[in-house]
């Protein structure tokens, strides 16, 4: 496997309990369940991390911890922090205004999810420029070809599950204004 940026989205709905997984749902859960199983067993799995413990947060805040792939996420996840590697520990430095110094902050961006930035900052800030590693939210791929002159890459899952919420919530909103 190589170092990725993980989305929080795709722990999150590993970890939901398939009783509370709507059916259209299903399967990108199964893709999120199947990816996080495979990051947990591949022994030289890498997920780059913020020092500031933003994403560590955001994962606490969006993941439950009492399903049985939250408890294996997050019994990786602190094992593999203990050892996390130097290079994948980035400081997010912010400005004065609050916002991500490493994040490009450009009119093709600047309009893109505030809570989101922080995943590419941190992707722009990592010398190598993991991919970032997303599942169910569909705005990211309006933005994937922008990011991409960046040098900063978004891997979808599944694209076809993220294009059809992409035109449910971005699209169709665009076209009722």
């Amino acid at each position: 496997m190589i170092k990725v940026i993980l989305d929080a989205n795709v722990p999150a709905k590993a970890a939901v309990s398939p009783a509370f997984c709507p059916e259209s749902d299903l399967q990108i859960q199964e893709k999120c369940m199947s990816y996080i199983e495979n990051l947990v067993n591949e022994k030289d799995s890498k997920l780059v991390l913020d020092i500031g413990y933003e994403i560590m947060t955001e994962y606490r805040n969006n993941v439950c911890k009492d399903s049985n792939m939250g408890k294996i996420f997050f019994r990786w996840l602190y094992d593999y922090y203990s050892r996390i590697d130097n290079n994948d520990h980035i400081k997010l430095e912010k400005n004065d205004n609050g916002q991500y110094k490493d994040y490009p902050y450009y009119d093709d961006t600047k309009d893109f999810d505030e809570s989101d930035k922080k995943y590419i900052a941190l992707a722009n800030a990592h010398s190598e420029k993991p991919p970032i590693i997303e599942a169910t939210d569909g705005k990211w791929m309006g933005y994937e070809s922008v990011f991409l002159r960046y040098d900063i890459s978004i891997e979808f899952l599944d694209r076809n599950y993220a294009q059809r919420v992409y035109e449910k919530k971005i699209i169709n909103k665009k076209r009722k204004k």
